[in-house]
């Protein structure tokens, strides 16, 4: 990354206006909706076709097996479950499912849109630092850089859940707790203090997001980019 343009901005050749926080959030809350619906759709079609018959079939081994309902506190009982062929086919369902954001993002990100349907809607791209269109591996790093947070949410709510806490309290709990919680505020509010208000992943993929919108009408035609404030 070219640490001038970072610093000063103003002499950049880019003179397009970057999207801000708030602008970002809209687009977000819109992408994830999409997202939620077709990970509905994915588990719904998934479950028809694969899901329910494997387990159906794994509900009578079982109890052919064991002649027993499933415990969940028995040993013998999850040592059955981790090995056998209903393990695997949960595991791939449940990455399926989440892959399906992955590929909304990486998908329409790195198109002629250069944006997702949120993004477009609020007339925003991610580009290059230089303008160029970024790549479908650039655009599916910057999706998962950006996920990263939620990790660690889904981590304090675990603690808070497991040792009865308030949430405060699980983010203090320990050193590690308040160190990961700096990384999180940082992670997700740096854009506040960078002039071309990047995040994080957009200074690790070395995206932008500007208020642009392209010319093509659909993420599949191949076309120039035209400004549009």
């Amino acid at each position: 990354m070219n640490i001038e343009k970072f610093i000063n901005p103003s002499s950049d050749t880019n003179k397009a206006m970057y999207a801000g926080s708030f602008k970002r959030s809209f687009a977000a809350m819109i992408d994830v909706t999409i997202v939620l619906v077709i990970r509905v759709i994915t588990a719904q079609i998934l479950g028809m076709l694969i899901v329910n018959r494997e387990l159906q079939k794994f509900l009578v081994e079982f109890r052919d097996y064991f002649e027993t309902e499933f415990e969940k506190n028995n040993p013998s009982h999850i040592d059955y479950v981790l090995h056998h062929r209903i393990f695997i086919v949960v595991l791939l369902f449940y990455t399926a499912v989440i892959f399906v954001g992955a590929l909304y993002h990486a998908l329409l990100n790195s198109s002629s849109w250069q944006a997702t349907i949120g993004k477009r809607l609020n007339s925003i791209v991610i580009e290059k630092e230089n303008g160029s269109r970024i790549s479908f591996n650039v655009a599916l790093a910057h999706y998962f850089l950006s996920v990263i947070p939620f990790v660690f949410i889904m981590y304090l709510i675990a603690y808070q859940v497991s040792h009865d806490v308030t949430f405060f309290v699980a983010v203090t709990a320990s050193p590690l707790n308040v160190f990961f919680g700096v990384l999180f505020l940082l992670w997700t509010q740096i854009q506040s203090f960078t002039k071309r208000k990047t995040t994080a992943y957009d200074l690790i993929c070395k995206t932008v997001l500007v208020n642009k919108k392209t010319a093509a009408k659909l993420p599949w035609e191949k076309t120039k980019i035209s400004n549009f404030l």
